[in-house]
């Protein structure tokens, strides 16, 4: 009964409309709207066209609604209602908030960061609920596919990522660990030792090699992969107990480091340039109001931090 009215509604100032039911008056209504007098008769005449009723007609020296104009007041105040939420704008309050967040990360950046970010999320938002992750092969799919909300990594040089979106948080380096006694402690890391000597690899998804071989190979060198580890924590005991040597960002080998183990300079051959650790979301999430600020949150805490 009433789809010519609610196409009308799209077309015509939704309000002037409301404005002209509500005043059953022209040119009360073009005030109330601030429209001018035209502009309201304009809006009355496409409203009768449509529904083939003049809605409001002269009794005395006043305008007074038809049965037709009368019956319209509900549904037209009640469609307006709903599409007025529609194009209302997505606030979040922390303090009512009860959303769910998976959130994926390497063990060194979540100790780095989230406990000071989840102090101020459940002091801020105690009806949030965290669930929090280790980098993962299987993870970054699910984030890829919108499962997870938030991930951190190294956006240029790691696994290819589809539909997401990404902020920088902070820059690390590339440095060598080794045990304390080692025999390149000694002799000097340069290229070709660097190669031979037989090494661990940090490795999430427990493949690939990256820019380090890249660089050795366009110098005829390939180096031994020994052992690939998938848990961070794992490596001060794992480098302590042997010969291997391992290449880590600078900010996990100062979570990893032990009296047992030293940090030595890459051969300057394979120095890679700092990289960026991001946060990273899925598009679906972009404008997500709860997530906009749990990034902020976790952007702030890194400026807070200053790492």
């Amino acid at each position: 009964m009433y789809t010519n009215v609610f196409a009308i509604l799209f077309t015509c100032a939704p309000k002037a409309l409301e404005a002209l039911l509500e005043t059953e008056s022209v040119t009360k209504a073009a005030d109330l709207v601030n429209l001018s007098q035209p502009a309201m008769s304009r809006a009355l005449n496409r409203l009768q066209h449509a529904i083939k009723d003049p809605l409001l007609v002269r009794s005395g020296r006043r305008m007074v609604l038809t049965p037709r104009g009368e019956a319209l007041r509900k549904p037209v105040r009640e469609a307006l209602a709903g599409v007025s939420i529609i194009f209302k704008p997505d606030i979040f309050d922390p303090s009512k908030a009860e959303d769910l967040f998976r959130i994926m990360a390497p063990d060194y950046v979540s100790q780095m960061i989230m406990p000071k970010v989840f102090g101020q999320v459940f002091n801020l938002a105690p009806g949030i609920r965290i669930e929090m992750e280790n980098l993962s092969a299987s993870g970054i799919e699910e984030m890829c596919n919108g499962k997870i909300a938030l991930g951190f990594g190294v956006v240029e040089d790691g696994p290819v990522l589809e539909n997401v979106a990404s902020q920088a948080l902070f820059k690390d380096r590339q440095i060598c660990l080794m045990r304390k006694g080692h025999p390149l402690q000694k002799k000097g890391i340069n290229l070709e030792n660097f190669a031979a000597t037989p090494q661990a690899m940090l490795s999430i998804t427990g493949k690939g090699g990256g820019r380090i071989d890249d660089i050795l190979q366009a110098h005829g060198l390939s180096r031994t992969i020994s052992l690939r580890i998938t848990q961070f924590m794992t490596i001060s005991s794992v480098i302590a107990a042997t010969d291997l040597i391992i290449t880590v960002p600078e900010l996990l080998a100062k979570q990893v480091m032990t009296p047992e183990i030293i940090d030595v300079q890459l051969p300057k051959e394979i120095e890679i340039p700092t990289f960026k650790v991001s946060q990273i979301w899925h598009e679906r999430f972009t404008k997500d109001a709860s997530h906009q600020w749990l990034r902020r949150l976790i952007k702030s805490t890194c400026q807070e931090l200053s790492i």
